[in-house]
């Protein structure tokens, strides 16, 4: 067996790495090769490696061997990824960011090629050069894609971003998930330090993709969601490093995606207030912080109006929470925050089911468990359906035992996006 040789892509072992937050030289001490083994491996297009190599690389990252030998098909940079990365953000970090996009890209060209996904519907206007059209305009073009009239509130934003082809994952991090002693970022540096990104996955990159960090905070989820969305509608390239002005565009298309300034410019109260602006929170879904700043760039309201309504914001206290109505908004509580469903949804009609033991105990998926149960975690799972978090895979088997699961039930597209699934 020792003498069986397997061709591994290089790009996988790298992908794994990052994925675990390994640094190289953590793994050449553990596999036991030298250090220009390893970086040799690693930029190969292909390499042979025994089996027994193979084995090895699969125990140490908690990666089915098959991974290793499968080709890739997204291929994300760090600096593909639409969003602007905190200064203390590390280059691991980012290359972790964009690693995760690429597998998700792949796990969803799966999905796509069993049961094609719904077409890419949202509009680009970052090819329009000098014509492009204001972010007024660009986020009406948007919200003319969802069909939705020019004066009516979106109801679920996250439902109708993946109604035009761009997939959600709500990432959700449990307690020591992806830890190592040998990672590359060390401690408390290893929380992250962003809400949200998105890139355009896919072997020719034409698959838009949302990733946000998970956060009880409705008006935090919408927002982030919205945000993301103009990252696509005006930033779309292939190669994109965000800068501080695009970002300032992404949150301005964002308040105008959620609520445009010609439909609440009416319902301004004529005691601008607080308390006089939660019926527009309530009305539009985006918090008071953001209903403020979206006033003041559309000219509603001046700057001088608009800084003391945000001084009220980060002084008042919620006696419900003991923190400031900045942290928590009156109405904090009244929504659940928005989750995705097309995952979940496409994976049950490819595969019967989303139970993750099922699904990793499919020869087919190269995925370990606790990946798939990341991509599925927040998920909103079928009526009646429940699920259990996945450890991380000890080994490299991925010998887990199916679980039971009923075949799902087909509904029209209309009535699960009214919730009407039985």
């Amino acid at each position: 067996m020792e003498r069986t040789m397997i061709e591994v892509f290089g790009a996988r072992v790298r992908q794994a790495r990052l994925l675990r937050r390994m640094t190289a030289t953590s793994v050449v001490g553990l596999a036991g090769w030298s250090n220009a083994r390893q970086t040799k491996i690693e930029k190969s297009p292909t390499i042979l490696l025994s089996f027994h190599e193979v084995e090895r690389l699969a125990e140490l990252f908690r990666f089915p061997a098959r991974f290793f030998s499968s080709e890739p098909q997204s291929r994300v940079s760090a600096g593909e990824l639409l969003f602007r990365a905190p200064k203390s953000m590390t280059v691991g970090e980012q290359d972790f960011l964009a690693t995760f996009a690429s597998l998700a890209g792949d796990f969803l060209g799966g999905l796509d090629e069993m049961s094609k996904l719904p077409p890419v519907k949202i509009p680009s206007v970052s090819d329009e050069g000098p014509r492009r059209p204001s972010l007024v305009q660009a986020a009406g073009r948007l919200r003319e894609a969802m069909g939705l009239e020019p004066d009516e509130p979106l109801d679920d934003l996250m439902y109708e971003a993946e109604r035009l082809g761009a997939p959600v994952i709500v990432r959700r991090r449990a307690p020591g998930e992806w830890e190592s002693e040998f990672a590359a970022t060390p401690g408390r540096a290893r929380d992250e330090r962003h809400l949200g990104y998105s890139s355009w996955v896919g072997r020719h990159r034409d698959r838009p993709l949302v990733v946000l960090r998970e956060t009880e905070s409705w008006e935090r989820t919408r927002f982030t969601v919205a945000h993301e969305l103009g990252h696509l509608v005006l930033h779309s390239r292939a190669y994109c490093s965000v800068n501080s002005s695009e970002e300032l565009e992404a949150n301005r298309f964002a308040t105008e995606l959620l609520a445009p300034v010609a439909a609440i410019a009416p319902e301004l109260p004529r005691v601008m207030s607080l308390l006089n602006l939660k019926p527009l929170k309530d009305k539009w879904g985006l918090s008071l912080g953001s209903l403020i700043m979206h006033m003041r760039d559309s000219g509603l309201i001046d700057a001088k109006r608009a800084k003391m309504l945000t001084t009220q914001l980060h002084s008042r206290i919620n006696p419900e929470t003991g923190h400031t109505w900045g942290m928590t908004e009156p109405g904090w509580n009244e929504r659940d925050p928005e989750r995705p469903r097309l995952l979940r949804k496409w994976v049950e009609r490819c595969y019967g089911g989303a139970s993750v033991p099922m699904l990793a105990a499919r020869e087919s998926l190269i995925f370990p468990p606790d990946l798939l149960d990341w991509f599925l975690a927040t998920q909103r799972p079928s009526p009646g359906t429940d699920r259990h978090p996945v450890a991380a895979s000890a080994g490299s088997s991925g010998a887990v035992s199916a679980a039971p699961e009923s075949m799902p039930q087909v509904v029209r597209l209309d009535d699960f996006r009214r919730g009407k699934t039985p």
